[in-house]
């Protein structure tokens, strides 16, 4: 009996130990099948499927009449999926002599990686085709190297309207952080710039897959059965206000021009017909690897290439700020149209210094339409004393300045318009007299406007009072579903009666077509065009030169502006918008009825 207890007891242990190990290896399986089998499915389906992303092209960007302004064209890519790539010495060789790039630079492209290992990681971009065959004739020797058919931006106007236009480049990892809930992605491309930038979310489109069988070696037996590829959408289409062909003549206009801002607008609406910024830059360079030379000189300090001087540009408005002041001392009483204030001998004496007029010589003895006709600025010195900051201050900020126009690209400046506050502030209480908003009044001193408010202003103006907010984007026609239009938008109504609106616009046409205007280098024999110049200090070098316009004065239908960095005078850059208005009267409009 003995005997037999010990024999039964290792029969007993072997039991307990196999029951153990079964348990373990059920448990195992349940891990396996049950809870993790998702997972494991994935892995092995990932190991037989290569997942090919197709990126969708962008929608187009057109003109108002619908003529192409940017377009895209397919392009190679060189991919690299991590999840089958093997990094031995002899596949970077051959890789690094197919491409005719560095080892470096393919750790880096990796290091950066896509969002999960099966995703495709850009080595090179643009790539031709007689690389593309070398590669799929010997793809066995490039194991989990692929290539893709990409869509790239063109720009067949080059310079045209870039800074309005745009331009788009890869996704920062800054710029991934803020916008990967939007479902952007590593190696996207987005707006950088412009129409670009602002409507990056319509453009973009949505990114298709194709899905390919594949053998442990990496290559493609076809298409997965059963399992259909998503087709890529494309990005909607944008209609812009801008017109190709008026645009080429704005940008004809500025062709000589160093640093400054051409800019058309309808009135009627606040639609942007053109908008050059100079100097400006090429859109074709970043459809390519740009050089550090080259990017140098797209940053240049000295002429910022990249920067919008349209909406970002910030200067004193010099006399064309005499209209504000004018409109003012209307409506508070101060002024009409046939007061004559103390004549203008060239100066005049203002607590403890002589406040000078342009003209040394004086204007003599004239009303409030000479005044605004001959820019007269002892005239609206007396006009600012009776104003005082206050008004002036008020009536300048509901006028549109000191604040976003709301235009529909950005970054925008808001410029700057004092108040009793800042000079307090500034100089303490008591510290600061009324000659400051003499300065002010003639648009000088510490005002400052963008060249964009300043359409903005004399476009409403034009229209009888309403501040439309200016727009470069007429229409959204997405590839699926009805267009959006893009309503105008107002901005409210300028802080004047209708009375005094009158007597600025009689003045304005006068300032070209009076005997003594300042903007005689503006008249049209067959359109009467009203306008404005300005010449504003500036403390570092030349002054600037402002010219505005528009026309035909009794239903204005069109408004130019014009500022020339360094340009010394207002009225010698009346000639560009004079021929502007000729050609958009004369050949433009008759052609659209």
């Amino acid at each position: 009996m003995k005997s037999r207890q010990f024999s039964i007891r290792p029969i007993r242990v072997l039991s307990v130990a196999l029951s153990v190990a079964f348990l373990i290896l059920i448990s195992a399986v349940f891990n396996l099948q049950i809870i993790s089998g998702e997972y494991y499915y994935r892995l092995s389906e990932n190991n037989r499927i290569r997942i090919v992303p197709k990126r969708a092209p962008r929608g187009r960007i057109l003109d108002r009449k619908g003529k192409v302004l940017v377009d895209n064209r397919p392009t190679y890519t060189i991919s690299i999926l991590p999840f089958e790539f093997t990094k031995k010495p002899e596949v970077i060789s051959r890789l690094v002599d197919l491409l005719s790039i560095t080892p470096e630079e393919i750790d880096k492209q990796l290091q950066r990686g896509g969002i999960t290992p099966y995703a495709p990681v850009p080595i090179k971009r643009k790539v031709d085709f007689t690389t593309v065959s070398e590669l799929q004739e010997h793809l066995l020797d490039y194991p989990g190297v692929i290539y893709e058919v990409e869509p790239q931006r063109v720009y067949p106007w080059r310079s045209h309207a870039a800074h309005a236009i745009g331009y788009i480049g890869e996704i920062s990892a800054p710029e991934l952080r803020d916008l990967y809930r939007l479902n952007y992605k590593a190696g996207d491309f987005i707006g950088k710039l412009g129409i670009e930038k602002s409507y990056d979310t319509w453009l973009r489109g949505k990114d298709g897959a194709e899905f390919f069988e594949v053998r442990v070696t990496g290559e493609v037996v076809g298409p997965v059965q059963g399992r259909p590829n998503i087709q890529a959408i494309s990005g909607a289409d944008i209609i812009s206000t801008i017109d190709l062909e008026l645009q080429a003549l704005a940008e004809t206009l500025m062709a000589n021009v160093e640093s400054g801002v051409f800019i058309a607008m309808d009135p009627r609406n606040g639609e942007v017909l053109s908008m050059v910024s100079r100097p400006s830059f090429d859109l074709e360079l970043f459809t390519k690897t740009i050089t550090d030379s080259i990017w140098d000189l797209l940053n240049c300090r000295e002429t910022h290439p990249l920067l919008n001087r349209a909406i970002q540009g910030t200067y004193p408005p010099a006399s064309i700020f005499k209209l504000v002041t004018a409109m003012g001392a209307v409506d508070e009483g101060i002024a009409n149209e046939k007061t004559h204030l103390q004549a203008c001998h060239g100066s005049i004496w203002y607590g403890d210094r002589w406040f000078n007029c342009w003209n040394r010589q004086g204007h003599g003895d004239i009303n409030l339409i000479q005044a605004i006709e001959q820019s007269c600025d002892v005239y609206f010195y007396q006009l600012s004393l009776h104003l005082g900051l206050d008004k002036w201050s008020e009536l300048a900020s509901a006028s549109g300045f000191g604040k976003p126009t709301g235009i529909d690209i950005s970054p925008e400046a808001v410029g700057f318009v004092p108040s009793r506050q800042y000079f307090a502030n500034r100089y303490g209480r008591g510290g600061w007299g009324h000659g400051v908003v003499m300065n002010l009044c003639i648009g000088q001193g510490e005002i400052l406007v963008t060249p964009i408010q300043m359409a903005q202003y004399i476009c409403s103006i034009a229209n009888g009072g309403t501040i439309y907010k200016p727009k470069l984007v007429k229409e959204i026609r997405p590839p699926m579903g009805r267009p959006l239009i893009v309503e105008n938008e107002k901005n409210g109504q300028l802080p004047a009666s209708a009375v005094a609106m009158r007597i600025v616009r009689d003045g304005m046409v006068q300032v070209v077509n009076g005997p003594k205007g300042t903007g005689v280098w503006a008249q049209l024999p067959d359109v009467k065009v009203a306008g404005k110049t300005g010449t504003a200090q500036n403390p570092h070098g030349l002054d600037h030169a402002w010219f505005v316009a528009y026309a035909p004065a009794e239903s204005p239908r069109i408004v130019v502006l014009t500022l020339i960095e360094h340009g010394i005078s207002g009225g010698a850059w009346a000639p560009l918008a004079r021929d502007y208005i000729w050609y958009f009267m004369n050949i433009y409009e008759p052609r659209l009825n």
